[in-house]
């Protein structure tokens, strides 16, 4: 198949079974229904994950060896973003080197934090570490933001919490020299970095009244190494500011499926090949040719 006709998801959700999704329902879903809507939309290729997370070793190694399944019975297909067990490190590092090295994922889906801790913490130092030796692509999932009072006005956190929280998450990383201390690591920010594109002047002026240490080049080059996903963003304003920020280079194409049903990744699919801001040629570094730059099993 030419890379012209490919169309590679880096947001690609299963859900084997009732699985918590931080109170979204879960959508009927098999391997055999995905496929077949894979198909009918155009989309080659995807990277399995799961949008939630985890501190139970067991459900976490049970899940990868799931998906790692699928991919080995599909590997054209079907990549592996795998999970690790938050809050004990010795198990993530156990999971890590399993996952890598026995059942051959393409990289790990983290969420930005879990039980209130972020990845930005210390002492999630030696997972980071570990991934950035191996030198690991990281999807970052917005998870349930920490805090028992959310303003949430009566409605599903997801609706602005989760961009809120994945802000959160990649701002505190650059803020304390992460990204820098873990150059090896590959991040990609979900559903185009949350508010980071139209926040990022800001968040990079932020020493002006000493709220951060950095200088506004150092702030904006960081969130140039990021990768952004478009799930639920592919609007001519996001595509204005991802453009200005980081260009196609680092824009790839997500969905959300099957959590965005099929007609709505059609429309994000329109959405993309309808923008006049990128060359044809970007268009398809944005639907696959970065990609299976990042992820070789694609190539």
């Amino acid at each position: 198949m030419s890379n012209e006709a490919r169309i590679i998801d880096v947001h690609h959700h299963v859900f084997p079974k009732k699985v918590e999704t931080g109170g979204i329902p879960c959508p009927e879903w098999s391997i055999e229904s995905d496929r077949e809507e894979m198909r009918l939309l155009g989309i080659t290729g995807a990277l399995l994950s799961l949008p939630n997370s985890d501190e139970n070793f067991e459900t976490v190694r049970k899940l990868n060896t799931y998906l790692a399944e699928i991919s080995a019975k599909y590997p054209k297909e079907y990549g592996v973003l795998a999970g690790i067990p938050y809050l004990d490190t010795d198990k993530a590092l156990e999971e890590i080197a399993y996952s890598y090295d026995i059942l051959k994922v393409d990289g790990f889906s983290l969420v930005s934090n879990h039980a209130g801790v972020y990845l930005s913490d210390d002492s999630m130092d030696v997972v980071l570490a570990e991934l950035n030796r191996r030198s690991a692509v990281v999807f970052v999932h917005p998870g349930h933001p920490a805090g028992d009072n959310l303003p949430s006005f009566g409605r599903h956190v997801s609706v602005y919490e989760f961009t809120f929280d994945t802000t959160r998450v990649f701002m505190d990383l650059i803020y304390k020299g992460k990204l820098k201390r873990y150059p090896n690591i590959r991040w990609i920010a979900a559903h185009a970095g949350g508010t980071i594109p139209y926040l990022s002047y800001r968040l990079s002026i932020a020493s002006e009244w000493g709220g951060i240490t950095q200088s506004p080049e150092e702030v904006l080059s960081s969130l140039r190494t990021l990768y952004y996903e478009l799930a639920l963003s592919t609007s001519l304003i996001t595509f204005s500011a991802l453009n200005e920020l980081v260009g196609p280079s680092h824009i790839l194409y997500g969905t959300d499926y099957p959590i965005r049903a099929k007609n709505g990744v059609e429309a994000s699919l329109n959405q993309l090949n309808d923008y006049k801001g990128f060359s044809e040629a970007e268009k398809q570094m944005i639907k696959s040719d970065t990609i299976c730059k990042l992820f070789p099993r694609f190539s």
